[in-house]
């Protein structure tokens, strides 16, 4: 699932099963959702990735994204 809010783009939800990873399916579908973010006139796009998530965040690393050093804050309602 990607959004946009016509500030910054969110891939809020982006999974593989894990007997297609390592296949570069989600390179593919990230690289889907930029494309079509850009189409919106999106600049940048933001994801959360839980700290715990080692593989995960290496993953986004190797297609370029960084640790933009910010917290997320939530609440349970």
């Amino acid at each position: 699932m990607v959004g946009y809010e016509g500030h910054r783009g969110w891939i809020n939800y982006l999974a593989v099963l894990p007997e297609y990873q390592n296949k570069r399916y989600g390179r593919q579908l990230v690289d889907k959702a930029i494309a079509e973010l850009k189409k919106l006139g999106c600049l940048k796009v933001n994801l959360q990735v839980r700290e715990y998530n080692k593989d995960v965040i290496e993953f986004y690393e190797n297609l370029g994204f960084s640790n933009d050093r910010v917290v997320s804050l939530g609440k349970h309602l």
